[in-house]
C-alpha cells in the first residue's frame, strides 16, 4: 500500500465534499499503519464533515465501544483504538468517542497521530483543546500548546482549567524568551508577573508605585 497515494486521494475526496470516500480510504491507511497522523486528521475532519450516519450507524457504533472497552480492560491500547476509531466513524458527532480514541492513540504511543484527533476536535471540543495543548506542551511546543488552550476558551469561555494552564505556559514561554510583555497580558496580577520574572522583588516593586507620603 502506498500511504502518500492513499491520503493525497482522501485529501482530495475530502476537498470534492466526499467525506465518506475520504473516511474510507483513511480508515484503511489506518489499519496498516495506527499511528499515521495525517491519517488520523483527515479522518477525523472527514468524519466531522460527514452526517450520513444513520440508525445503523450508531447500532455499529455501540458494537464497537463494547469491543473498546472489553480492550481496554485487557490493557491492549492497539486495539482499543481501532474500535474506538470505528465507533467514532460510525457516530461522527460523538465527540466524546473521538476524545477516547485520541486518548487510547496516546496510550499505545502514538503520539503524533492523537495530537492530530485532538487537534481537530479542538474546535468543537473544549476537552479535546486542553488535551491537545497538554500534549502540545509535553512535545516542547509551546506556541502551538497556548494556540490550543486559546482554542478552549474559545468554546468555552469560563474554563478555569484552561485559562490557569494557558497563564502558566505563558509565564514559562516568558522566563525562557526573556520576552515578558505578551505572557504579562495573560497573567493575572500583570505588574507582579513581570517583577517576579525579571527577578525584582515583589514587594519593593509594588511599594515603588505608591505616591509619597509626608
Amino acid at each position: 500500500m502506498n500511504l502518500k497515494t492513499h491520503l493525497d486521494r482522501a485529501e482530495q475526496a475530502l476537498d470534492r465534499g466526499q467525506p465518506d470516500f475520504a473516511m474510507e480510504l483513511c480508515d484503511q491507511v489506518l489499519d496498516f499503519a495506527p499511528g499515521e497522523a495525517r491519517a488520523a486528521d483527515l479522518l477525523t475532519r472527514a468524519a466531522l464533515a460527514d452526517d450520513s450516519s444513520g440508525l445503523f450507524g450508531k447500532f455499529g457504533a455501540g458494537t464497537s465501544g463494547l469491543a473498546a472497552r472489553f480492550s481496554r480492560l485487557t490493557r491492549n491500547a492497539d486495539a482499543e483504538a481501532r474500535q474506538l476509531r470505528r465507533a467514532f466513524v460510525k457516530s461522527p458527532s460523538n465527540h466524546a468517542v473521538g476524545e477516547q480514541w485520541a486518548d487510547a492513540l496516546e496510550r499505545a504511543g502514538y503520539a503524533g497521530a492523537a495530537l492530530a484527533v485532538f487537534g481537530v476536535l479542538a474546535e468543537v471540543h473544549a476537552g479535546c483543546a486542553k488535551r491537545a495543548g497538554a500534549l502540545a506542551a509535553a512535545h516542547g511546543d509551546i506556541d502551538i500548546a497556548l494556540d490550543y488552550y486559546q482554542k478552549a476558551l474559545e468554546v468555552d469561555p469560563r474554563d478555569t482549567e484552561a485559562m490557569r494552564a494557558r497563564k502558566n505556559l505563558a509565564a514559562e514561554q516568558a522566563l525562557k524568551t526573556k520576552r515578558y510583555e505578551g505572557a504579562a497580558d495573560i497573567a493575572l496580577d500583570p505588574s507582579a508577573f513581570l517583577a517576579a520574572a525579571r527577578g525584582e522583588d515583589v514587594a519593593e516593586s509594588a511599594d515603588e508605585g505608591l505616591p509619597e507620603t509626608e
